[in-house]
């Protein structure tokens, strides 16, 4: 496989991207993805059984925590990084180059460069969208993450069930780093944004850069 193909992959975006994007972009995901299988392995290997509550009954314990925890955090990233990761394949589809394999129904209409910048942009718009999703679903639900949780009334669990959290800390330490991550992603992604519609707007008035300023641009 090409590194080119490699960074497509990895970072979501096109050959039209600048370089530092495309890499910031393609070490995020790797970054990401590699903390989500350590953390698969350590900190979130039993949610349930790291719940210590003032209660015996196990039904009370997976009770309190579905209420708790609607979605758990490390759900929700992974859910995400397999939403960006399936951005990132269609994207490297649609804009890969003609000849190899089938190529994409959209490769016909793609034989302009402005309609490869439009595409370009528009998979840009798509990603930091996607961030932006999972980043508000994140703040809403786990702005801070709790180290104890109040279990709510219910048949299996009396009304003064609490539970304590184990390694909430290292948790939530976890999650900045992922949220945080995220947010460099939506960043790097807008940049991306401005870079193609600048060039889509010297396209369309008939300045593009030569091969040097084009360079330039691209580091």
């Amino acid at each position: 496989m090409e590194a080119d193909t490699v960074a497509g992959l990895l970072s979501g975006t096109s050959a039209h991207a600048p370089r530092l994007c495309r890499a910031g972009l393609a070490v995020l995901f790797t970054l990401r993805l590699s903390a989500l299988v350590v953390g698969a392995r350590t900190l979130w290997w039993d949610e349930v059984g790291d719940l210590a509550c003032n209660a015996s009954a196990e039904s009370c314990r997976r009770t309190c925590f579905d209420a708790a925890f609607p979605i758990s955090p490390f759900s929700l990233f992974a859910l995400q990084l397999v939403v960006i990761f399936s951005h990132a394949l269609a994207s490297s589809w649609h804009f890969r180059p003609r000849g190899e394999g089938m190529g994409s129904w959209l490769q016909p209409t793609l034989r302009g460069k402005q309609q490869r910048l439009w595409l370009h942009l528009g998979s840009l718009l798509a990603k930091a969208v996607l961030e932006g999703v999972f980043l508000v679903t994140f703040h809403t639900l786990y702005s801070h993450f709790p180290v104890l949780v109040q279990c709510p009334p219910s048949p299996p669990c009396s009304p003064a069930v609490t539970c304590a959290i184990l390694n909430a800390g290292e948790k939530d330490a976890f999650n900045h780093f992922m949220a945080g991550s995220s947010w460099a992603c939506l960043l790097l992604s807008l940049l991306g944004t401005q870079h193609a519609a600048v060039q889509i707007f010297q396209e369309a008035s008939g300045k593009a850069p030569r091969k040097g300023t084009a360079r330039k641009l691209s580091v």
